[in-house]
């Protein structure tokens, strides 16, 4: 399976949303490994995933500004690449000789140039930057097209079928990033939202 653009699913709790993501030609997912984080993926459980999932690249996400226990997650999980959401740990995060995803809160930057600025500091030291917002405000959309121009961006937000074809046919943006979500029960998916976008980006 392939698809029209490059895919990320992020916040994968379950092997259902990993196995459907896999076979759909999702390029990376996503696991949360902070111990405090609600969506937390422990090592069998993400094992378990792995030894069933052949494709994509399995990333990490963080949240702490804890480098000390990214590496040693890292050294427990063997993953493929690192998602981290602070300037700070991003530079310090190269160290780990991982590939760095930097996830960045758009809805906090009012003017595109600062945002710039802080992208300029690590932007060759990272795979991309993934945008997302917390909040409804920051940056429009036209600020964040201007920007996919000159840096390599994932778009986590305000994505739905009736959108999809504009952000991904009339931008520069590299992909994007939806979100995984909690089983009925062991083995059993909604995945009505998820599969509506995957199916419209699905090369004929």
């Amino acid at each position: 399976m392939a698809l029209r653009t490059t895919v990320k699913v992020g916040g994968i709790s379950n092997l259902s949303d990993a196995r459907y993501c896999s076979g759909m030609g999702v390029k990376y997912l996503g696991f949360t490994l902070d111990q405090n984080s609600d969506n937390y993926v422990d090592s069998d459980t993400l094992k378990t995933i792995k030894d069933w999932v052949v494709g994509p690249e399995i990333v990490g996400e963080f949240f702490t500004s804890d480098l000390g226990a990214i590496k040693e997650a890292v050294e427990k999980y063997a993953i493929d690449a690192i998602q981290v959401s602070d300037i700070e740990v991003c530079k310090r995060a190269i160290t780990l000789d991982l590939p760095v995803i930097f996830a960045m809160d758009i809805s906090v930057f009012q003017n595109p140039v600062e945002l710039k600025k802080i992208m300029a500091e690590v932007e060759d030291r990272i795979t991309f930057f993934l945008f997302f917002k917390t909040e409804n405000t920051g940056l429009k959309k036209d600020d964040v097209l201007a920007i996919a121009r000159d840096f390599k961006i994932m778009i986590a937000y305000g994505i739905d079928k009736e959108n999809l074809e504009e952000w991904i046919e009339k931008s520069n943006i590299y992909g994007i990033c939806l979100k995984g979500s909690s089983e009925i029960k062991p083995g059993f998916k909604d995945y009505d939202e998820l599969a509506d976008i995957l199916e419209l980006l699905e090369v004929d």
